[in-house]
Order: structure tokens, then C-alpha cells, then sequence
């Protein structure tokens, strides 16, 4: 049965029919159309623009930081447009990026999520007082517009005066992580007219100015940065006599007993405001004459951001002149000193590469090994990666070896499940790695990189490539199911393993005698009683010989030693010949043996104690002629009363063997 087939996109009905359906080629020339406007559409909705102030209320005079983050693009940007700011001075900081990937692996399969982001920052110094609105701010991304309708900040007005200039410099005002900088707090008042500004300070010693700053307070904690020891440095600025020029900061306040002059007080017991004495300098600013007072402040940043420190205000009398009477002429001041902010930014983005680990400093160093260096092919391996040296630690990210394409080559690694513990100069990666296949491997080395403090520019550091042996796994022949001749590697669940065929030999029926042969069983029989008598005999050959090696030494050693005596020249040769004879003679190390216990080993040898004595003496006086030349008794007749004496001693030696053998 034949059934008729309805045309899907066409019909025969009018052209000009509103319910005509649209043709195949109709819908291929609108599909570019529609593909441009859905990327449109999502490359809109992927892109967004965000801007805040470092502070949202200044004083005139100050600025603020503005950063503009664009969300979604890396690329293609140009730099943001103020186009309505209000009167301001406007300063691009900088640029850096914003983006960042991670890579997971979940059941052997590799993810990398990727977000693309830059940020600008500005620093806007408004020039009046009231609301200051930046207006919109504009970012061209890719030739499209985006548009931020911009930020508020309230700038508050300040009394203009020349008498005292307050101030807060940074010795940089962008640096990176661990990179320290320093902060400064000035106060600069005029100088007093003269005769009286060159022993005179501008600052009454009974009315001391009240300074205020945030950033001085003790127990004021700065999240991300490391600064000095504020309790240590505030002590050590205590005026403890009470009679110089000072300044009260902050609400630091004592309890204690106020000195002499308050015991007329009526509550002498009142807190009064600490005097810190701020050592002064002499300055010319703008032409004109100051006392200018600081306190510095080292501090260094642990984490990217902006740090900003202020403002400072500082209100009370300071002295301007000295009336017709020599007294004091004061005048109030209330003034504001800007704040500082200090920007804590990551290394540039030009010439950063791929493996860079986020750390900065200099000499770094890398080392990597493996807990073993033979496995077997699929055995787990741990691979310890130790970063050291003058590097930021707070920022240093996890290297990812899966980004190196020529790790992953022979081996699979495991970077989802990486421990790192700190050290004292640097951080210690532990990986799980697993070799992929058999034979001589090497691990190829680690490239990491980190920015260079002192070369300003990003270093590159390699470990030694790492040899392995990954010895193949233990497989079981298995016959195939579907060709019996052959033979597969792994063993399936539904088989079992064929037993190796056993090969008989026909010298198995053939009768063997245990015994050994006829002309080896006498030299067996007698090798062992052969062996017990060289055994028994090995110590009595040994005194043998070494009694005959004693003997021979004993009776030539009068000999040798009147030979040379009668051929010495000098004191130091005839000392030597006779501790050499009776190094000989008593068995004893005479190298170094002294006139008094030459004479105690004679006496112990039953020599008599008249020669005993004489041959020490004889001794010590050529030991004297060596160093001493000048003596009384020439070298030549001692050496003739030893010529004399040594054989008398040989005859006393060798008397006790033959008392012995008489006896006997």
C-alpha cells in the first residue's frame, strides 16, 4: 500500500500567501543573520564593567585610586574614556590582567576552566570641594562600546595656610608582593623670624600639637601587610623630661602621677596626653623656611591589593613670633595632610610565561626526585618538588605539571591532589605520578618561573631531568577463546591458566650410585684430617717464625748500630742510630723514646744502673747538641763514650739467657 509523502517546507499554494511556508534556500541565506546576532547577544551578556574608589570621602587636596575591572575580555581593549569628568587630575597607573585557569581531573578526563579579566587603575585628584561624580566611564571591547555610569566621592574643603604643611609620602607608590617600601609622616612649620629661629623651635613646649593618624595605632591591624613594631618605635619617641617641644598622637594617654607642677593640680591623677618628642630638620619648601618633624615606617605587603594610609590631620598652637616682651605669639592650626596609597600589584603581564608560579624575588632554586627510582609500569610513584630561595611565599600558586606537555609523555600526573608544606626558605610540592609504559624512562625536568626582583624581568629555573627504570608488570598467558593458537597477555575471569608441559629424559631409567667416584674417594677421605693438621700447626708456625725474625733483628742490632755511629756527622744522626739500637733490642717503639725512660726500660731489662744512667745521660746531651752547638762536651766524644757504652748494655741484655741456660 502506497501512502502519500506531505512536502515539509514548501507548498503549492500562492507566493503572496501569509501562511506560506519559507523554502530551504530561503532559511540557509537568514541563518548567517540569526549565528551574528546570537554571538552578539552572548559576547554582550559575557561582558561586564565594574569601577570602585580606593575612598569614598577625601579632603581637598588628596586623591583617590579608581580601578576599573572589564569582565569577560583579556584582549581587544582599548584604554577606559572619562568623556563628562569634572576639573580632576587624571593618571593611568597601570593595566595588568586578571585572568586565571584551573585545570581538574575527574576519572582520568582533564578540565580546564578559564575567566578572562583586565584592570585598570587611575588615580583622580579632584580640584573643588562637594560631591565629585567621574560621570560614565567608557571601554571599547573589540570595536563595541561598554559603558560604566561611574562613581561618587565626597571631597571636603580645607583652611589654605602656609604655617604648618602635614604630608604622608610613600617611597613608592607601586610595588609587588614582599617587595618593602616605607611611609613617611611630615609636619612642617615655619621657621620663627630671626634672630630667634636658630635656637628656638616653633613648637611651645606647654602646648603641644595633637597629631592623628589611623595607621598609628598600635593595636591597629593591616590585613596583607607587615609593618613595624609600632609599640617599640612609639616608646622610644616618649619625652620622658618633659621640657621639649613634643607632639600628642593619636589618644595616647598616661595615668601615672604628672610630674612636679601637677601636684598643685586638682586632680593630679587625671590622664594627660603622652609627649612624643619628633626630631627635627631644618628644610627650605617653596622658598621659604621650616622645622620639619617625621616619623618613618617600614612595612611590606603580603597579598595583591591597595593599601592606603591616612589622612593625617593636626590641630593646635604653634608658635610664630616672639612679642616686644620675648614672650611666645601663637596662632591655632587645624590642617589635613593627604593620604598615601600604595598599590600592591601582580609582575607585568609582557613576557610572563605559562609556567610561572606567581612568586616573586630572586635566586630562585628547584629540585625534584622520586621516593624510588625502579618500580614497575602503573605503580604509584611520589614526586617531591622543593621551590626555594628569596622568594614570596603568601602568593606562590601550586605548579601544574600537566601544562608541560613533555611530562605527561611517558607519565600520568595527578595534579588534583597535590600536598604542599611550607619550609623555612620556600614551599615542598608533593605529587602522585604513575610511569606509562616499561624501559629506561627519565622524568623530563620541571620548568618554573617566577619575576626577578633585581633583573626586573621573569627567570626561568629548570630541575634536573630525573632517571627511572619501570620494570614491565607480571602477566598470565591465557589461551583466546577465538583462536586457539594463540596466546593474549591478561588473564580473563572466565578462564584458567594451562600448565607448562613437563620433558622427561631417558637418563631417568638408568642407575646412578650415590657414591662419588672410585679416584676421589682417598683424596676426600684424607683432606680432612689434612685440614685439622695445617690448622693445629698454623699458630706454632707463626711464633716460629716470628721468633726467628726477633732473633735476627736482636743479633744484628749492635752492629748496625756502632756502623753508624762511627759514620754520624751530626748530634741528630747519633740520637737516631741509638733509639734505633734499642727500639731493636727491647722491643719497643724507640722513635720518640726520652733519655728518662730509655733509662727505666734498661733497668726493668736487669741492666746495671750505672749503665742504665750513663746511656741516659749520653742521650740527653745529644738531644742538647742538636739545638745547641755551643756545648761543652763535643758531638764527637759523646758519640765515642756511646760506642763504648752500647756494648756493655748488648753483654747485660743478653746475660739473663745465659744464666738460664747454665740453670737449666
Amino acid at each position: 500500500m502506497k501512502t502519500k509523502r506531505k512536502a515539509l517546507f514548501f507548498s503549492k499554494g500562492s507566493n503572496n500567501s501569509a501562511h506560506s511556508i519559507l523554502s530551504i534556500p530561503s532559511i540557509l541565506k537568514i541563518l548567517p543573520i540569526l549565528f551574528f546576532l546570537y554571538v552578539s547577544a552572548a559576547d554582550a551578556a559575557g561582558i561586564t564593567i565594574q569601577a570602585a574608589p580606593s575612598r569614598t570621602a577625601i579632603y581637598l587636596g588628596e586623591s583617590f585610586n579608581l580601578n576599573i575591572e572589564v569582565n569577560g575580555a583579556d584582549s581587544g581593549l582599548g584604554d577606559p574614556v572619562f568623556p563628562s569628568l569634572p576639573p580632576a587630575d587624571l593618571h593611568l597607573l597601570g593595566q595588568h590582567s586578571n585572568s586565571r585557569s584551573s585545570i581538574s581531573i575527574i576519572n582520568g578526563r582533564m578540565t580546564r576552566e578559564s575567566f578572562e579579566g583586565r584592570v585598570f587603575a587611575y588615580q583622580i585628584k579632584p580640584h573643588s570641594q562637594g560631591d565629585f561624580h567621574t560621570g560614565p566611564v567608557s571601554v571599547t571591547v573589540k570595536g563595541k562600546g561598554y559603558t560604566h555610569p561611574g562613581v561618587t566621592v565626597k571631597v571636603s574643603g580645607v583652611e589654605q595656610q602656609d604655617t604648618v604643611v602635614a604630608s604622608i609620602k610613600a617611597s613608592s607608590t607601586s610595588v609587588l608582593v614582599e617587595e618593602p617600601f616605607l611611609i613617611t609622616l611630615s609636619v612642617a612649620v615655619r621657621e620663627l623670624p630671626d634672630p630667634f629661629a636658630e635656637h628656638n623651635e616653633p613648637i611651645h613646649p606647654n602646648l603641644p600639637p595633637h597629631i592623628s593618624a589611623d595607621f598609628l595605632e598600635i593595636r591597629q591591624e593591616l590585613q596583607g601587610l607587615k609593618g613595624p613594631d609600632l609599640n617599640q618605635i612609639l616608646n622610644g619617641l616618649i619625652d620622658q623630661n618633659g621640657r621639649q617641644p613634643a607632639f600628642a598622637i593619636n589618644n595616647y594617654q598616661s595615668r601615672d602621677l604628672g610630674g612636679f607642677g601637677s601636684l598643685f593640680d586638682s586632680d593630679p591623677f587625671r590622664p594627660r596626653p603622652i609627649r612624643f618628642r619628633l626630631q627635627p630638620e631644618r628644610q627650605t619648601i617653596g622658598g621659604k623656611k621650616y622645622r620639619v618633624y617625621t616619623i618613618t615606617l617600614n612595612y611590606t605587603p603580603l597579598k595583591e591589593g591597595e593599601f592606603t594610609f591616612g589622612p593625617l590631620t593636626l590641630k593646635g598652637q604653634v608658635v610664630t613670633d616672639v612679642d616686644a616682651n620675648r614672650q611666645a605669639v601663637t596662632k591655632d592650626i587645624y590642617t589635613i595632610g593627604p593620604a598615601a596609597t600604595v598599590r600592591v600589584v601582580p609582575p607585568p603581564d609582557e613576557g610572563r610565561p605559562e609556567n610561572f608560579t606567581g612568586s616573586v624575588g630572586k635566586n630562585m632554586k628547584a629540585q625534584a626526585y622520586f621516593d624510588t627510582n625502579i618500580c614497575k609500569v602503573g605503580d604509584p610513584l611520589t614526586l617531591t618538588l622543593e621551590v626555594t630561595g628569596e622568594i614570596s611565599l603568601s602568593n606562590m600558586r601550586t605548579p601544574l605539571l600537566n601544562l608541560q606537555s613533555d611530562l605527561a609523555k611517558d607519565f600520568r600526573i595527578y595534579d588534583d591532589n597535590v600536598a604542599a608544606e611550607t619550609l623555612p626558605d620556600g614551599k615542598r610540592f608533593k605529587y602522585r605520578v604513575r610511569p606509562t609504559r616499561e624501559g629506561t624512562l627519565e622524568f623530563p625536568s620541571v620548568k618554573l618561573a617566577y619575576y626577578d626582583t633585581a633583573a626586573r624581568a621573569y627567570n626561568v629555573v629548570a630541575t634536573p631531568a630525573i632517571p627511572l627504570q619501570a620494570l614491565p608488570t607480571t602477566q598470565i598467558a591465557t589461551t583466546d577463546e577465538q583462536d586457539q593458537g594463540k596466546w593474549s597477555g591478561t588473564l580473563d575471569s572466565g578462564s584458567a591458566p594451562l600448565p607448562q608441559a613437563i620433558t622427561l629424559s631417558p637418563l631417568g631409567f638408568q642407575d646412578q650410585s650415590l657414591l662419588p667416584p672410585p679416584r676421589l674417594t682417598l683424596p676426600l677421605l684424607l683432606a680432612g684430617p689434612l685440614a685439622v693438621l695445617l690448622a693445629a700447626l698454623v699458630t706454632p708456625l707463626s711464633l716460629l717464625i716470628r721468633k726467628i725474625r726477633d732473633r735476627k733483628r736482636h743479633s744484628g742490632a749492635l752492629r748496625r748500630a756502632l756502623a753508624a755511629l762511627r759514620s754520624s756527622n751530626e748530634p741528630e744522626q747519633a740520637a737516631r742510630s741509638v733509639r734505633a739500637y734499642l727500639a731493636d733490642r727491647l722491643d719497643v717503639a724507640g722513635a720518640a723514646l726520652t733519655p728518662s725512660e730509655t733509662a727505666r726500660l734498661l733497668k726493668v731489662r736487669r741492666i746495671p744502673d750505672s749503665a742504665a744512667d750513663s746511656c741516659r745521660a749520653l742521650l740527653a746531651k745529644l738531644d742538647e747538641a742538636m739545638y745547641r752547638p755551643d756545648i761543652k762536651t763535643p758531638a764527637a766524644d759523646i758519640v765515642h763514650q756511646i760506642i763504648s757504652l752500647l756494648p756493655e748494655i748488648d753483654r747485660a741484655i743478653e746475660k739473663p739467657d745465659v744464666e738460664s741456660e747454665v740453670s737449666e
